[in-house]
C-alpha cells in the first residue's frame, strides 16, 4: 500500500512490503529527447534463434523469472530472453541512463500509472495496440495499461486489498459469516467487542490503513463509474455518497484498538498477527508475513462491505510487474518481443507467472497458485485500482499521512475533511503530469 509525496505511494513505500513492482522512475528531465535507439548489442540473431534481453529488479526474483521465460520457450524455441536483474537501489540509475544512451533492453519492468502516462511521452515504449491481444486480461489490469485508447505495457500480476480476519477470532465470538453490508460489519464488530476481542486494527498516525481504509469504503460507495468521476472531475469527494464513506470510517471508531490515532502500521500489523486484533485492511502481499509470524494461522479475507446490498462489494486492486518493450525494435527481435508479450496475456503465460512469480494473476480464469485465499481475493465482485494509480488521486495518501488525525475528528464534519481530500484531486485535475 503506498506512495510518496511526488510519485505515486506505492504498497512497498506506504506499509514497507514487498510488491515486486518496478520502482523505477523514466524522468522527464532525463529523457526529454531521447534519439531513436539502435537495436540493443545484446541482440543477435544465431542461426534461426532470435535473443532478446528482459531486464528488471529483484534479483531474488531470478529463478521466477528464468523460469517464466523457459516455460514460454517451451512453445517458442526459436526465441532466446537473457533475463538481468538489478538491485533496487541500482535500478533507476540504470534503466534510465541506458535507455537515454539508446543501449536498453528489449524488454523491462516498467512504471504502472500515473507514471506511465508520463513514460510513453518519451517515445521509447513501443505501442502494443492491435500487436497484443489483452482482452483475456481482466479490466483492472487493461485498465491499467491504456492510455488514450491505446496499449503500452503488459501487466503480469497484481496485489488486492480488502480486509483480513482470523477465522478461529470470528468463531470464538460466534460471528458465523462475513459481513457484507455497513450494517452487518458494525453488528459483527459489536459481537466482537462482546467476546472481549479488540475487532480491527488500524495505523491513523502514519495515514496507512487509515488511507487504505478510506479508499476502500469510498470505492464501496461509489462504485467503479464514481471513481472514474472522480478522475474526470464530474464528481467530487465532498458529494453525499463519497462522505459517507468515510463516516463509515467514524463509525467504526468504538471497535478500533486504544490509541488508534498514535499506532503507526508496523504496529497495527503486529496487533493483528498476534490475534490482540480479529480484522484489519490487509492485501495479498500481507499474506506471507502473517504465515511468517504464525505458520498455523486460520486467516480468512473478504470484500470491503458496502452500503446497502444494491451495490456490489469491491476490492482496490494494483499492478505488480508491469513488461514494456523497446519502441526501437524491429523485423525478427520485434516480432519475439510481441509473441512473449502475447505469451504473458494468455492463459498459459498468466498460470506460468502465478506458479513462479507467486501473484495474483491478471489473465481471466487463471487461479493463483497457494493460499486459497488469493483465489477469494481473484474472484472479487468488482475491482476498483488503488488510488495511487491514477493521477487525480495521487495525493489522496499524502493528506491521510499529513492530516489523518482530523479525518478521523468525530467532533468535526466529515465533510469539512472531504473538502481537503477533493483539494488535493483538483489541484492534481489542473496540474499536468510531469
Amino acid at each position: 500500500m503506498t506512495k510518496s509525496p511526488s510519485h505515486p505511494v506505492s504498497r512497498r513505500q506506504l506499509l514497507g512490503v514487498s510488491l515486486g513492482a518496478s520502482g523505477a522512475l523514466l524522468t522527464k528531465g532525463a529523457l526529454a529527447a531521447p534519439a531513436r535507439p539502435a537495436a540493443p548489442a545484446l541482440l543477435r540473431r544465431h542461426a534461426d534463434e532470435v535473443k532478446l534481453s528482459l531486464w528488471g529488479q529483484f534479483p531474488e526474483e531470478s529463478d521466477a523469472f528464468n523460469a517464466i521465460v523457459d516455460d514460454f520457450k517451451s512453445t517458442n524455441p526459436g526465441i532466446d530472453i537473457e533475463v538481468s536483474m538489478t538491485p533496487s537501489d541500482q535500478w533507476k540509475a540504470k534503466i534510465n541512463s541506458s535507455l537515454s544512451a539508446g543501449s536498453g533492453p528489449d524488454i523491462w519492468m516498467s512504471n504502472s500509472k500515473p507514471q506511465m502516462d508520463i513514460d510513453v511521452k518519451t517515445g521509447l515504449l513501443m505501442d502494443l495496440t492491435g500487436l497484443v491481444d489483452v482482452s483475456q486480461l481482466t479490466d483492472v489490469a487493461k485498465d491499467a495499461v491504456t492510455i488514450d485508447d491505446k496499449v503500452w505495457a503488459v501487466p503480469t500480476g497484481r496485489y488486492t486489498v480488502g480486509i483480513c480476519y482470523h477465522q478461529d477470532l470470528f468463531e470464538k465470538a460466534g460471528v458465523t459469516a462475513e459481513p457484507t453490508t455497513w450494517d452487518e460489519m458494525k453488528a459483527a464488530m459489536e459481537q466482537i467487542k462482546g467476546a472481549g476481542i479488540t475487532p480491527y486494527s488500524i495505523a491513523v498516525k502514519d495515514g496507512s490503513l487509515s488511507y487504505f481504509n478510506y479508499i476502500g469504503l469510498v470505492s464501496a460507495a461509489i462504485g467503479i463509474e464514481g471513481f472514474n468521476g472522480i478522475l474526470d472531475g464530474s464528481k467530487k469527494l465532498t458529494d453525499p455518497d463519497a462522505v459517507s464513506g468515510l463516516q463509515e470510517m467514524r463509525n467504526w471508531i468504538p471497535y478500533y484498538q486504544p490509541n488508534y490515532l498514535g499506532t503507526v502500521y508496523a504496529e497495527s500489523k503486529a496487533l493483528f498477527a498476534s490475534k490482540v486484533a480479529a480484522m484489519m485492511d490487509c492485501g495479498s502481499a500481507d499474506l506471507s508475513g502473517f504465515y511468517q509470524i504464525d505458520p498455523n494461522a486460520k486467516l480468512g479475507f473478504f470484500y470491503w462491505p458496502v452500503p446497502d446490498t444494491s451495490k456490489k462489494q469491491v476490492t482496490n486492486t494494483g499492478m505488480n510487474v508491469i513488461f514494456s518493450l523497446n519502441a526501437a525494435l524491429e523485423g525478427a527481435e520485434k516480432d519475439a518481443a510481441v509473441a512473449f508479450a502475447t505469451w504473458l496475456a494468455t492463459p498459459a503465460g498468466g498460470t506460468s507467472v502465478a506458479q513462479h512469480n507467486k501473484v495474483l494473476p491478471v489473465v481471466k480464469g487463471v487461479e493463483p497458485a497457494g493460499d486459497p485465499i488469493l483465489t477469494e481475493m481473484v474472484n472479487t465482485p468488482l475491482d476498483v485500482p488503488v488510488w495511487y494509480e491514477r493521477w487525480p488521486t495521487l495525493k489522496i495518501g499524502d493528506v491521510w499521512t499529513s492530516n489523518g488525525n482530523d479525518g478521523m475528528d468525530a467532533s468535526k464534519d466529515p465533510a469539512e475533511f472531504a473538502a481537503v481530500l477533493q483539494a488535493s484531486v483538483d489541484e492534481q485535475l489542473a496540474t499536468p503530469e510531469a
